[in-house]
């Protein structure tokens, strides 16, 4: 039976783990406002397989759309090329989209972090590091085919979607993971030293 404190506990670990979330997200958005052509990756996702493995899965939806919250606003005021884009041609497919694809990522990244750290925290902390950026991605691109009526254009129909599928695909998505796995030690480390805490 978990205590009033303990509970608080939880809640402000969460909170400080959304509010990091929340920051990264939006240096990310403003690095890719301000240098346009750039892709921006997704910083949040260790934060938030770190917040997923030591709060759970509800936790990891819950951070999960945080993200999601913050990339919705930045294609509803611009800052984003891409997500402005979507929001402008079909708002209620970006933003569930894009709300749905947040929810899985930190949902999906807490189920995979629980099922494999019943061995091992370090081979739980990888699983979710490797699946968040596939996960993540994943729907991106599925999100992305919704649109590809609208997007290509006449002009160049199958070089534009093959830009995009090679940024976010192969840059981004490369860069997400290797990211993922390189701090993946650190991670485990702080998730073991936060569990000693709790």
């Amino acid at each position: 039976m978990t205590t009033t404190s303990e509970k608080t506990r939880r809640m402000v670990g969460i909170a400080i783990f959304a509010a990091i979330i929340i920051a990264l997200q939006m240096f990310a958005t403003a690095v890719n406002y301000v240098t346009p052509g750039t892709i921006p990756i997704a910083l949040v996702l260790p934060p938030l397989v770190i917040g997923a493995a030591m709060y759970g899965v509800k936790a990891g939806a819950v951070l999960g759309f945080c993200f999601g919250i913050v990339v919705v606003g930045s294609g509803i005021f611009g800052f984003a090329p891409t997500s402005a884009m979507m929001w402008n041609v079909n708002p209620i497919i970006f933003v569930v989209g894009t709300l749905g694809r947040g929810l899985a990522v930190g949902f999906v990244a807490g189920a995979t972090y629980k099922l494999f750290a019943r061995k091992d925290i370090f081979m739980g902390v990888w699983a979710a590091a490797i699946i968040a950026p596939i996960i993540n991605t994943g729907i991106f691109i599925f999100v992305l085919f919704l649109f590809v009526e609208i997007l290509v254009t006449a002009d160049e129909p199958v070089s534009f979607l093959q830009r995009l599928i090679t940024a976010f695909v192969g840059i981004n998505f490369m860069m997400e993971m290797v990211v993922n796995i390189v701090i993946a030690p650190a991670i485990s480390r702080i998730i073991r030293v936060g569990k000693k805490m709790r």
